[in-house]
């Protein structure tokens, strides 16, 4: 559930909310521009800005602004270091600027619109939270702390589409459900038992592999981790999908069961470039055994691959 989603949630219980975004951070503070969280009425919160000390200092500052109906918003400088006025008593050297800014039933109309929004952003000011449809990225304006502006754009949400409904698959989904993107599951076989077990993708299908790049969404926030029961399945995967504009491509096996496989699609004329772009084996080295620990590698691998964008 978003932050958005659970506002929301808040609000149609008639709750007030605080939002607690990191607007601003230097060196090695535990929490980073854009993190994120909700303090609501009932003390239910979601999200983080970036745990430990700092974090229960400000969540427990938002409780008792919403138990006294001290609504205004606020912004808090925390500097992790002991010398310094405003020390947060961590000692990491960096710094992070907070702002609290209560959400009410007036606002719920435009979470609604946040919600069901693929682009642009939201816009908050010390009076006021807004949507825009052109925004930059992440931006931060101070000329003091009751004259400031905070923008950022909401990106779409990452597309990941696992092929390939086994084991693997199942418990990789799993972890996929508390990251960033909207899972999708396609498999060819009817009636397999960990495909009907899997609950944790957006989507699931059963469908013929050669119909792959007919059945994906196309673009820059595509993911395909190809992990099928054998390799004949998986060429005819990859065979479907060398013209699409992707992402990031990964496929699960050994190396030997992938050089071979590469070798006789090279051989069926399969460009050697999109050969190249193709990550195998996926996911990052940590001598993984089990399928959950194979679907941590794949996740971090992903990861990896979107943060270094």
């Amino acid at each position: 559930m978003s932050i958005w989603k659970t506002a929301a949630k808040c609000l149609q219980a008639n709750m007030k909310v605080v939002l607690l975004k990191v607007v601003f951070h230097k060196g090695s503070s535990p929490g980073k521009q854009g993190f994120e969280m909700l303090v609501c009425e009932d003390g239910t919160l979601f999200g983080t800005i970036g745990g430990g000390k700092v974090e229960y200092q400000l969540v427990e500052l938002a409780k008792h602004r919403l138990k006294t109906g001290e609504l205004s918003s606020k912004f808090v400088k925390q500097v992790h270091r002991e010398d310094d006025f405003h020390s947060s008593g961590m000692f990491c050297a960096g710094e992070q600027w907070v702002i609290l800014f209560p959400i009410f039933q007036k606002h719920a109309a435009l979470i609604n619109i946040i919600l069901n929004q693929n682009s642009g952003g939201f816009k908050i000011t010390p009076d006021s939270i807004s949507f825009q449809d052109e925004i930059s990225d992440i931006q931060f304006d101070i000329h003091s702390e009751n004259d400031w502006v905070y923008q950022e754009r909401m990106l779409k949400k990452s597309l990941l589409y696992l092929i390939g409904g086994g084991h693997v698959g199942l418990a990789t989904a799993k972890i996929f459900q508390d990251l960033d993107f909207e899972v999708t599951m396609f498999d060819n076989r009817d009636g397999l038992n960990t495909f009907e077990q899997n609950i944790f993708s957006k989507s699931k299908q059963i469908i013929d592999f050669k119909d792959i790049a007919r059945v994906i969404t196309e673009g820059n926030q595509t993911y395909i981790v190809i992990l099928t029961h054998n390799f004949e399945s998986d060429a005819e995967v990859l065979k479907s999908l060398q013209y699409s504009d992707l992402k990031y491509i990964g496929v699960l096996g050994s190396k030997s069961k992938i050089n071979l496989m590469f070798n006789d699609m090279a051989k069926s004329g399969v460009s050697e470039a999109f050969l190249k772009r193709i990550d195998a084996p996926v996911g990052i080295s940590i001598n993984s055994k089990t399928p959950a620990e194979i679907g941590i590698s794949i996740a971090a691998k992903l990861i990896q691959v979107r943060n270094s964008a």
